[in-house]
């Protein structure tokens, strides 16, 4: 997701420059009323990716949508990965530098230096269908409405590096999101790429995705949210809506969803403010986010590591105070199983 809600496009975007080249230092955008529709789509464009961006690497080494790495992706990811070495060994091996293709035909709307030399570019494929590559080296600059063919290369990766993927098809809605101030088109319009490629090469894919057998899909989801109840995400209270995504709005968020590896365990990501950025699991009897309501009370949710031997890091309190309002408070270090709330407890609101 990287910068990849509608406020920090908003932000980072600052610079124009239509029908010239990036230098990767400065961002470029479409200029116009509309964040994602002044560039228009290609000449015969289709909504579906006939090309691999980059080789995909021996094991399970792409993932679903939902990903959870705070702060920077304290809420379930809108992107895939394409990673350099097997998720299932939880061991970076790889320095591979890899070529990166255009997976559609896509005009580009989008030029966004991240850290230097890696770039993130957005395109549009047809009328409602976008997608972007991020973390990729350009090889040459790109220019905004400048429309490029599928299996052109376009850039490489720095040695080891992960490839991001999303895609975003205005015709689809996903209905998990309580309060859709929060989050930008991007996000609500969120698909999983896997589901656009062609047949032939989703075959290729889904055999590399790194997701439980017991899994419904090896997509993922990212919208977990329902309204009167605990799961999904939450935001500071008086934190505006439109500052939900970035380094200010990381910090303040928490969200309770569901794993992108088993999504029969439960997952609460914190982004800071209760407690330092981390993503915990709770007691498989424990009492899931989606069945806690207003009418639950106080809940205590011990909180465990989600690898090897999960380790107890502590206890957070949690209260639902309406159905867009809940109280929380993190007790680093604490071995008990109940507790009560105290001066340090913090409001979220949807």
């Amino acid at each position: 997701m990287c910068i990849g809600r509608r406020a920090a496009i908003m932000c980072l975007a600052i610079a124009s420059a239509c029908g010239g080249g990036s230098d990767a230092t400065t961002p470029q955008r479409n200029t116009g009323p509309n964040d994602f529709t002044n560039v228009p789509a290609p000449p015969n464009g289709v909504a579906q990716f006939s090309v691999l961006p980059v080789s995909i690497a021996a094991g399970a080494t792409l993932t679903a949508l939902g990903n959870l790495s705070p702060p920077g992706h304290v809420l379930p990811t809108d992107h895939v990965y394409f990673y350099d070495w097997d998720l299932a060994s939880r061991r970076p091996s790889s320095m591979d530098v890899r070529d990166v293709y255009m997976p559609a035909t896509g005009a580009a709307f989008l030029i966004l230096p991240i850290t230097p030399p890696e770039s993130k570019v957005m395109f549009r494929a047809t009328n409602n269908f976008y997608f972007y590559l991020d973390h990729i080296v350009l090889s040459s600059p790109i220019a905004v409405g400048q429309v490029i063919q599928a299996g052109t290369r376009i850039a490489k990766t720095l040695p080891g590096q992960t490839v991001d993927l999303g895609a975003f098809d205005m015709s689809v809605q996903n209905a998990g999101f309580v309060n859709t101030a929060r989050y930008g088109p991007q996000t609500l319009n969120c698909v999983s790429p896997w589901k656009y490629f062609t047949p032939e090469l989703q075959t290729q894919i889904y055999s590399h995705v790194y997701r439980a057998p017991t899994a419904p899909d090896k997509d993922g989801k990212i919208d977990f949210g329902v309204a009167g109840r605990l799961v999904g995400d939450w935001f500071l209270q008086g934190m505006p809506a439109d500052s939900s995504s970035g380094p200010y709005g990381w910090t303040r968020s928490v969200s309770f969803v569901y794993d992108y590896f088993d999504p029969t365990q439960v997952r609460i990501s914190i982004g800071g403010t209760v407690a330092p950025a981390g993503v915990w699991g709770i007691d498989s009897t424990a009492t899931p986010p989606a069945n806690i309501s207003v009418a639950s009370g106080l809940v205590a949710y011990r909180l465990y590591g989600i690898f090897d031997f999960k380790p107890l890091y502590g206890l957070m309190l949690v209260q639902m105070v309406n159905d867009s309002t809940i109280k929380v408070q993190v007790f680093p270090g604490s071995q008990a199983t109940t507790g009560q709330f105290d001066g340090q407890v913090a409001t979220f609101v949807r």
